[in-house]
């Protein structure tokens, strides 16, 4: 099963491993596939061996090798800032120990952390180290880099960009047999055309039958994590499904993942976005009767829309709490929602052209055009 190949083969490795460290950086290697898999005691257990170990061995790489999968486990458990505290540790000991691979591998993980952060130039500067420096069999850098390669593209809207790196990042993937990763690429395809889609939906310009095939995208995912044993992020898959739902006008439905996903939903990372979710809820709340439950969510979304990190989710909430005061009546309190809306909605495709800009600038400044070897 594809969910094993990569802890298998760590496995076997470990058995013919003879050094001592090397079958320490082995099990570092396979504690932070178990924080992938979302086997987050696992890891812990696996990581506190490996410190433990290290207190003796007093090596550099193997440091690294630590707070890299520190750094994970964080990651998949709450999707936390400080996770790139701990990547930034891991680079640093890799450079100490001038293991370029690790400092490939570090470089990709901060990329990724620095395109949560919408962090742009740190973006660029770790995309570009990460694929100056991971070799071509390298498949764990290669793909990591490739998907924060392809989640951005997507996010700055050029499609085509994206595909062509999901399409390596999947192969990278396969290659290094790690489930994990499929995972994560199928999630991260499928929240981006969502969070579109519900954009769209936010200002009347849904498009039903894009729905109904993201939806099925979705539940596929939902259904690759539950084949595989991947356990990590789980809560983000119904409230992507719930986002869709209200596309589809499936209201019932849709509040119901609400309600049942969105606490834990913001314990894995997605608090950022608590505005724009539950401005859709106070939206099935409307389009279903609930008055006082729909109140009570857009007081809520509007006390904090505001301050929402991405532009696209200002612009959805603001968009969102805008119908809902129009369909109470309330005009001049929707044409204000709506102007910040349409404002927010404005930044966002500014920004857009600015990370395509940066990305194909980046890529270009390498020495191979599309910057893998």
């Amino acid at each position: 099963m594809v969910a094993s190949r990569l802890i298998e083969r760590l496995d076997r490795a470990l058995v013919d491993a003879t050094d001592p460290l090397q079958r320490e950086y082995l099990k570092a290697e396979r504690a932070g596939a178990l924080a992938r898999l979302g086997l987050l005691a696992d890891a812990r257990f696996a990581l506190q061996g490996l410190r433990t170990q290290n207190q003796r061995h007093r090596d550099a790489l193997l440091s690294a090798w630590i707070h890299l999968v520190d750094g994970q486990i964080e990651h998949f458990d709450t999707v936390a800032r400080s996770a790139a505290d701990k990547f930034a540790r891991a680079l640093a000991d890799a450079e100490a120990a001038g293991d370029a691979p690790m400092q490939a591998l570090a470089s990709a993980w901060l990329a990724m952390t620095a395109f949560n952060a919408s962090d742009l130039p740190a973006l660029t500067r770790h995309v570009g180290r990460a694929l100056r420096l991971a070799e071509p069999e390298q498949h764990a850098a290669r793909a990591r880099v490739g998907l924060v390669l392809a989640d951005a593209y997507r996010f700055a809207g050029d499609d085509a960009a994206s595909q062509t790196w999901y399409l390596r990042a999947r192969a990278h993937a396969s290659a290094e047999g790690d489930s994990s990763m499929i995972s994560v690429l199928l999630y991260n395809l499928a929240t981006h055309r969502a969070g579109h889609i519900a954009l769209a939906d936010a200002f009347g310009r849904a498009d039903a039958e894009q729905a109904r095939k993201a939806l099925l995208e979705v539940e596929s995912t939902a259904n690759y994590d539950w084949g595989t044993g991947v356990a990590s992020l789980s809560a983000m898959v119904p409230v992507n499904r719930a986002q869709l739902l209200v596309a589809l006008a499936r209201y019932e439905e849709a509040a119901r993942l609400f309600d049942d996903h969105l606490e834990r939903a913001a314990a894995e990372g997605m608090s950022h976005r608590a505005a724009r979710l539950l401005a859709d809820r106070a939206w099935c709340h409307v389009k279903t009767g609930r008055v006082a439950q729909a109140l009570a969510d857009a007081r809520a979304a509007e006390a904090t829309a505001a301050t929402q990190q991405d532009p696209d989710d200002r612009a959805a909430a603001f968009a969102r709490l805008a119908a809902i005061h129009r369909h109470g009546g309330r005009d001049a309190a929707a044409a204000q929602l709506q102007a910040q809306a349409d404002e927010a909605l404005a930044l966002h495709h500014a920004e857009q052209a600015r990370l395509r800009r940066a990305l194909d600038d980046a890529l270009a400044a390498l020495d191979e055009p599309d910057g893998v070897a």
